[in-house]
């Protein structure tokens, strides 16, 4: 098929579809969308989606693949609000594997989420075991550790200490905190916006675990310790030829519920 298809029994000639086009690549001609430059179009999808009546059908989101909404928003103001605050960061795994078709249905939601003119290009490793994780966090330990040794100036490696002693001395994993899975999010080098994607990526994870009654946490050590190219984490990691670690979540079953919201500092805004 062409890139983008009318279906002139359905259109009704509002112009939506071209007014919504980020790249304006839509036209109307004669009154009916027209693709004038399909070589620009970002196969954003939007088109598709705004068509009140589903008249148009387009390549890369194809009709077979839309869903309608019946309502909009889809949920109402209170729902919204207290679901988005209801999120927390966990940190209390119990020791129950998440069966690999609850990680494929918690990281679909992912590849929904925006990206840099609609780039996506992201890629995920899932690990599931024990010994792997536990090595990771061994490794990342060992970073810490030696920043701290050679008096680094880094904000974080100040509080660096405080996770070896824990693990060290306590033996408890302060990093990947006993998480049955890991979820890690690559993109290729080249990629300008990789990093910036997968944080949108894994904060729609993040929001959606809980539906599925899981737990999420962002590691951000874990990040911070792969930027630093350090090898013997790298080399646990495996990633593929060109990828480059963008982010990562631990995912597991919350051994806690929180039953309160708890609040945050004002809100800090000017309008100008």
């Amino acid at each position: 098929m062409e890139i983008f298809q009318v279906c002139h029994e359905k259109c009704i000639q509002c112009g939506a579809c071209a007014n919504v086009c980020p790249r304006r690549v839509i036209e109307m001609d004669q009154g009916w969308p027209k693709c004038t430059e399909p070589e620009f179009c970002m196969a954003c999808g939007q088109c598709v989606a705004v068509c009140p009546r589903g008249a148009l059908d387009h390549k890369y989101a194809p009709s077979q693949g839309q869903i309608p909404i019946d309502q909009f928003p889809p949920i109402d103001e209170p729902t919204a609000w207290r679901f988005l605050r209801s999120r927390r960061s966990i940190r209390s795994f119990k020791q129950t594997p998440v069966p690999k078709s609850e990680m494929l249905r918690l990281l679909d939601v992912a590849r929904f989420a925006p990206t840099a003119s609609n780039s996506q290009g992201l890629s995920y490793k899932i690990f599931d075991d024990t010994a792997i994780l536990q090595k990771m966090t061994a490794a990342i330990i060992d970073w810490m550790e030696e920043l701290v040794n050679q008096g680094s100036n880094d904000d974080w490696a100040k509080a660096y200490s405080h996770y070896v002693s824990a693990y060290r001395k306590k033996n408890k994993d302060v990093i990947l905190r006993d998480a049955p899975c890991l979820v890690l999010a690559t993109a290729p080098q080249s990629h300008s916006r990789g990093r910036d994607n997968t944080h949108f990526s894994l904060a729609y994870v993040e929001l959606y675990a809980p539906v599925l009654g899981l737990g999420t946490c962002y590691m951000g050590l874990l990040e911070a310790c792969a930027l630093a190219e350090y090898k013997p984490l790298l080399e646990l990691l495996n990633l593929s030829d060109g990828k480059v670690v963008t982010g990562a979540v631990i995912v597991g079953y919350p051994v806690y519920q929180f039953p309160r919201l708890v609040d945050r500092r004002p809100l800090d805004i000017s309008f100008v």
